[in-house]
């Protein structure tokens, strides 16, 4: 039992290496990610922020487009998760060398480390652009943390699916939005919440909750679509 546990955890840890060797190589996730979360901070910066005009419904909105920005920063740049493979061809050997769970943890990881340190980057440039005031730190910090998982395990998921369609950037979107839209609905309270000092109540085991379930359904999922 624990050698196989042992070997699975070497599929997944290889796996991991591999996508961040791949990615220090081309890149693109980490120019993609960057260039659009840099693009829409300044744009929010200029409409919301110290150098709009306009703060009357400020308190209301900012949580919302923080969310919105991560998500399309997301979306830009994780549905080329099993997109490259397919196209480097490379898909067989992965078949041949990884179980699906193992791989799909790997994938996850390597999908989650880019999420979080999107969130290190972006949340607090965009608190600071936006003289944001946040009464609650733990809760946004919380918030934060369990939907960046629920973003980088539903993204990695849809990305599974779409890998071989020809038109992969339209049906990410229209695939992984009601996906996520539970997990946004849930974050945009919470991170209200923890601008208004709030606790949240119920919200945050909600969103627990919803990170297990897409957790448990992307195991469950992952091998039927992995291996047609």
């Amino acid at each position: 039992m624990w050698q196989t546990i042992s070997t699975w955890a070497l599929e997944a840890t290889a796996v991991f290496v591999k996508e961040w060797r791949c990615e220090f190589r081309t890149r693109y996730a980490l120019n993609t990610l960057a260039l659009f979360a840099f693009t829409t901070l300044v744009v929010v910066s200029f409409s919301l922020g110290p150098l709009g005009v306009d703060r009357s419904h400020g308190t209301a909105v900012l949580p919302v487009l923080l969310w919105i920005i991560l998500l399309f920063s997301v979306a830009a740049g994780l549905p080329r998760t099993f997109v490259q493979e397919e196209e480097t061809q490379t898909a067989m050997a992965l078949r041949l060398s990884a179980t699906p769970s193992a791989l799909f943890c790997g994938k996850l990881l390597y999908n989650l480390t880019l999420v979080l340190a999107l969130e290190v980057l972006v949340t607090p440039a965009y608190v600071i652009m936006t003289s944001l005031e946040v009464a609650s730190p733990w809760l946004l910090v919380a918030v934060l943390a369990a939907g960046g998982y629920g973003l980088a395990t539903g993204s990695t998921l849809v990305a599974a699916i779409i890998a071989q369609a020809r038109s992969k950037g339209t049906l990410f979107s229209v695939l992984s939005f009601p996906i996520l839209l539970p997990l946004l609905v849930l974050a945009v309270e919470l991170t209200r919440g923890a601008t208004a000092g709030d606790p949240g109540g119920v919200a945050v085991p909600v969103l627990l909750l919803y990170d297990a379930t897409i957790t448990v359904a992307g195991l469950m999922l992952f091998p039927v679509v992995w291996n047609p």
